[in-house]
């Protein structure tokens, strides 16, 4: 039945319950906007793009890409949402022999205040982690890829994560 067809007084409910429910909608959604953590003002993220273990790559070696991506906020859906942390991501190539590449960023990461936490299939160590100020707690992950391919990858946990 359209609203034409309704008589005065039902229309004029019809309207109001329209209108509330319209209401209803835009206070969810303005209530359901993203919440406060993530990475104000980019402090991690520029805590972990200044790390030292980022300023140099193995005698050789050529940076391919190098990315850095702010927190950002994951709406929740099917699994739970919330804040991704910041990162930073090398590419390079090395022609050292893959052993080599995993020792200098062990050398690297340790004297850049990084603790090792585990070791990949070469059985060296591949995995470090670190807390910067305030108790941020960041992961640093090395990846042979293929060939001469390495990935370095650098991530802090986000403000309320």
């Amino acid at each position: 039945m359209s609203a034409r067809h309704v008589n005065p007084p039902a229309r004029r409910q019809l309207c109001r319950f329209t209108v509330a429910l319209l209401a209803t909608g835009s206070l969810l959604s303005a209530c359901g906007g993203t919440p406060a953590g993530g990475d104000p003002g980019g402090k991690r993220l520029h805590e972990l793009s200044s790390d030292p273990v980022f300023a140099a790559l193995p005698e050789g070696a050529t940076v391919v890409d190098v990315t850095r991506t702010p927190a950002q906020y994951r709406k929740p859906g099917f699994s739970g949402g919330g804040w991704d942390g910041p990162t930073v991501v090398v590419t390079f190539k090395s022609s050292e022999p893959p052993a080599d590449v995993f020792r200098y960023f062990d050398g690297r990461a340790a004297s850049s205040g990084w603790h090792a936490t585990a070791s990949g299939a070469l059985g060296l160590t591949d995995r470090w982690s670190k807390e910067y100020d305030g108790g941020a707690q960041a992961t640093l992950l090395l990846a042979h890829l293929r060939g001469p391919l390495y990935r370095l990858y650098g991530g802090v946990a986000p403000v309320g994560g």
